[in-house]
């Protein structure tokens, strides 16, 4: 028998050769810097760790990693950069487009046991938090001493800080008045770079500064890091803006026939940049009730003036725009899901989403349109259309529910449709992940943008050993 390999396949024999060779060895290097019950490569680990809520395809590390410190962070990356092992960074593992799945095996490094407190300083209104925090814990401290963040993501409590941070989330709690994790309440990020260095933005990169400010000197690092989804640098510790917890807060709640009255009311909404009407603003329709727009208002103040003022001003707004005020204690109870969790979601079985990005303000309905005609051509009613107000934006996305296996295809097929008619119409997404998220449907059309993160990336990271095919494929041509 004659067997021939090409250059290719002879490398990735090599690779994997090579790999099984020095697995033990580097398994007993990790445990030198994290610790013997801190690395693992059992299979029953490495298959827990191979999903993330997306139905792409599970992907296998070599190893899990819990680092414990960022000293840890920092003598694994070294550690990566040597052995030229690909790292990939997961916190609870709530991405839903493949952000983090280690698809080129390696190190999954989780980040889950970094979840200190590092300080809540009350006199500058400044909390400082391990990456792994989730936002529950903080909140809760928070709480204790009658303050808050003002913001959550749709899996709130779940989720950790420095994920959050960045992916840039946000929603829906709190985005209608605060925007996204990064645009006004990140001040400072510890990250430990893909070579091993140890920096620190904004303020909290000066000499005897503390994090109070998120510009530092020179040009804003700390926005470069938010939303880079990890391929820069692994963020390490959080310095966030906190405030006292408002005094008074009301909940609104109504429906409309059209989702024009719907912009209509978040124009309004979100008219007075930097003084919005709304702290939450939460609309949706359901598949099975088309035509039926459901609008939940979160409205707070620190004085029963401010509340008031709001409250009427919203009220008026929906009536005018053909609103019907239905019961106020189903926002209520929406938005403490949203910050409390949200069990029944997922007790209704498996929920994939599509098309989640954001989109200006007046251009909403059209793609409630395309959402639309895509659900009435393949006949599939298990689903929700949803957005959530931002300053003179919406967050759209679509949740689909699931409940055999064999359904699975069939998902895919539509959450494809719908993620490539909303990216032809124009929409920013949470994020791109790997070949089985987004990129597909930008692959070559981003042009100097796409090749200026690839530079980037390749400077901070020459072996490309962090988050390797996640956001840019450096072989892209």
């Amino acid at each position: 028998m004659r067997i021939t390999f090409n250059l290719e396949t002879l490398k990735m024999f090599l690779y994997a050769w090579d790999e099984k060779l020095d697995q033990k060895e580097i398994k007993n290097e990790l445990i030198e810097i994290v610790g013997e019950g801190n690395v693992s490569d059992a299979d029953f680990e490495l298959y827990a760790y191979s999903r993330d809520l997306s139905p792409a395809t599970p992907q296998l590390a070599s190893f899990i990693v819990r680092p414990k410190s960022t000293e840890d962070v920092k003598e694994t990356v070294k550690l990566a950069n040597k052995r030229k092992i690909p790292i990939y960074v997961r916190g609870c593992g709530c991405s839903h487009w493949a952000a983090w799945l280690p698809i080129k095996s390696g190190i999954l490094l989780d980040m889950t046991s970094m979840e200190k407190i590092m300080e809540i300083n009350e006199e500058n209104l400044v909390a400082v938090v391990e990456a792994g925090c989730t936002w529950f814990k903080l909140m809760m401290e928070l709480g204790k001493r009658k303050l808050t963040y003002l913001s959550s993501e749709m899996g709130g409590p779940a989720m950790t800080i420095g994920g959050s941070i960045i992916k840039a989330g946000g929603g829906p709690y709190g985005t209608c008045k605060f925007g996204f994790h990064g645009q006004t309440d990140v001040l400072g990020l510890e990250l430990v770079l893909p070579t091993g260095e140890i920096v620190k933005t904004g303020s909290w990169a000066m000499p005897r500064c503390i994090p109070f400010r998120r510009e530092g000197l020179g040009p804003d690092l700390t926005g470069l890091f938010i939303g880079s989804e990890g391929i820069f640098g692994i963020a390490t510790k959080v310095a966030l803006r906190i405030r006292p917890l408002p005094e008074h807060e009301e909940f609104l709640h109504f429906e409309f026939d059209s989702w024009e009255d719907v912009v209509r009311v978040g124009d309004v909404a979100t008219r007075e940049v930097g003084d919005e009407a709304a702290y939450s603003l939460d609309c949706s329709e359901e598949a099975s009730k088309i035509g039926t727009v459901s609008v939940r208002i979160h409205v707070f103040g620190y004085n029963q003036y401010a509340l008031s003022r709001r409250k009427k001003l919203l009220t008026k707004i929906c009536q005018k725009f053909n609103g019907r005020e239905l019961d106020p204690e189903i926002a209520k109870n929406t938005f403490s899901k949203v910050v409390e969790g949200l069990p029944e979601i997922f007790a209704a079985g498996v929920w994939h989403f599509a098309g989640c990005g954001t989109v200006p303000l007046r251009e909403l309905p059209k793609y409630v349109k395309v959402w639309r005609e895509i659900i009435q051509k393949y006949g599939f009613y298990r689903n929700t259309f949803g957005a959530w107000a931002f300053p003179r934006g919406w967050t759209i996305y679509v949740h689909i529910a699931y409940h055999e296996p064999e359904e699975r295809e069939r998902i895919i097929s539509i959450s494809n449709e719908i993620n490539r008619r909303f990216f032809e119409n124009g929409i920013v997404p949470y994020g791109i992940g790997g070949p089985e998220g987004l990129q597909p449907f930008l692959k070559g059309k981003l042009g100097a943008y796409y090749d200026l993160i690839k530079k980037i990336k390749q400077s901070l990271d020459p072996n490309n050993i962090l988050q390797p095919g996640i956001l840019v494929s450096l072989n892209d041509a």
